[in-house]
């Protein structure tokens, strides 16, 4: 593909800036200004990720004949995708869920993930891809999520601030899984040589460990932000 090394270059260097600046974030009080500035940072440099992967996904679909490795790179550029735009709408549209639910961006976050995470499950278990199905359930568990939320409202009036950093948090697994599994590939290929470690756990750490420490960021934020007296008092701070 014409340009395909340039659109690697700008791919990978957006993931760069989409690293440091989750973290930069992430370490800032939240709601400040900085916090905000750089929030806004990291959420563009993750839209230049998912304009960069459409032709990498159709270079590897069309010109080196792996469907599979197209399929997977699809599906995580629809679970980026939501999770970016659902953490920033979550904050732009906080005083409204209903326009949330009826803006085209809600449907056009919604259906490609649901509906390649249903392709990837089905692909996985024929292939016996233990990958593909895992990752299928986020997608799965996303989406029925969102289309539970649309159905009923929301269930807490701290909604739109949860929103927010429960999608950041996926995002932040995207940004994760790609330099773990691209960027640290050669300590992996070093291990895999040097090393007794079973290459099915060296295989798998990259895309599982960004997943399980997600997991546990997440359980730690719910329980802080768990009672309603404190949920009242974070949405504010968020809605400020």
């Amino acid at each position: 593909m014409p340009g395909y090394s340039l659109i690697v270059a700008l791919h990978v260097l957006a993931g760069v800036v989409a690293l440091v600046g989750f973290w930069a974030a992430a370490l800032m009080k939240k709601g400040s200004p900085r916090h905000r500035t750089l929030g806004k940072v990291y959420l563009l440099a993750m839209a230049a990720i998912v304009v960069t992967a459409v032709p990498i996904t159709v270079e590897f679909a069309l010109f080196r004949q792996q469907p599979l490795t197209a399929l997977f790179l699809a599906y995580l550029m629809a679970l980026t995708g939501n999770a970016s735009w659902l953490a920033w709408r979550a904050v732009t549209d906080k005083r409204d869920w209903k326009a949330l639910v009826k803006r085209p961006g809600w449907h056009l976050s919604l259906w490609p993930m649901l509906l390649l995470a249903l392709v990837v499950l089905v692909t996985g278990v024929q292939q016996r891809q233990m990958l593909f199905v895992g990752f299928s359930i986020i997608g799965l568990w996303a989406g029925w999520r969102m289309l539970k939320f649309a159905r009923r409202g929301p269930a807490r009036p701290d909604w739109a601030f949860r929103q927010h950093y429960q999608s950041m948090l996926g995002a932040g697994i995207a940004t994760h899984v790609a330099f773990l599994s691209i960027g640290m590939r050669p300590l992996w290929q070093w291990l895999h040589g040097h090393t007794p470690v079973p290459a099915l756990l060296i295989e798998l750490f990259p895309w599982a460990m960004p997943v399980v420490v997600a997991l546990i960021a997440a359980a730690w934020l719910n329980r802080k932000y768990g009672g309603r007296r404190v949920a009242r008092r974070a949405s504010g701070t968020a809605a400020r």
